[in-house]
């Protein structure tokens, strides 16, 4: 008995033991860093949406992607691209109109989630002011270009809605207050 509680007080009086032993070093490198998305799987992605993409513009970190929907033509940037790899985009769409004024963009904004439009003064006197949309969306590992589904088809919705809002005709009712 005099024996365990000798061991036992000079395990309390010693440190524990892994304050004195070095940590080992990992048995697996780490994970690299994730780039983003290939530029080829995302064409790849608005073309099975039935979207015409031209080829990529690139601009620095930045490629641009020209998109035809139909009547309705739009951006789609891919941002901090690197060995053609992107791993955030934006959609952005310009739209002219006689409805295309401060108030209604912001009326828009009110009533909408997700893709936001602001108003541009008209560039030349006496020109109609435009209201540009833009959606950002970040990208995640692990999910491929099947996590660009739901982003395009709101993307789709929501630009098409804005263009009918300011590109109403002039002289026809202006829409409704949300």
């Amino acid at each position: 008995m005099r024996t365990l509680a000798l061991v036992v007080g000079l395990l309390a009086l010693t440190p524990p033991a892994f304050a004195q032993t070095a940590p080992s070093p990992p048995t697996e490198a780490a994970p690299s860093r994730w780039n983003g998305l290939p530029v080829a799987e995302v064409m790849a992605r608005l073309s099975a949406a039935g979207l015409t993409v031209g080829t990529p513009q690139p601009d620095g970190d930045r490629l641009y992607l020209r998109v035809e929907d139909g009547p309705l033509r739009w951006v789609l940037t891919l941002f901090s691209c690197t060995d053609g790899q992107c791993p955030d985009v934006q959609f952005t769409a310009v739209f002219s109109g006689t409805n295309a004024t401060p108030e209604i963009v912001s009326r828009w904004n009110g009533a909408r989630r997700f893709v936001k439009a602001f108003y541009a003064v008209p560039e030349t006197e006496g020109g109609e002011g435009q209201a540009v949309a833009q959606y950002d969306v970040l990208l995640v590992p692990d999910v491929g270009a099947a996590q660009l589904d739901d982003p395009i088809q709101v993307w789709r919705s929501l630009a098409v809605d804005l263009g009918r809002t300011v590109t109403t005709p002039a002289g026809a009712a202006t829409p409704p207050a949300p």
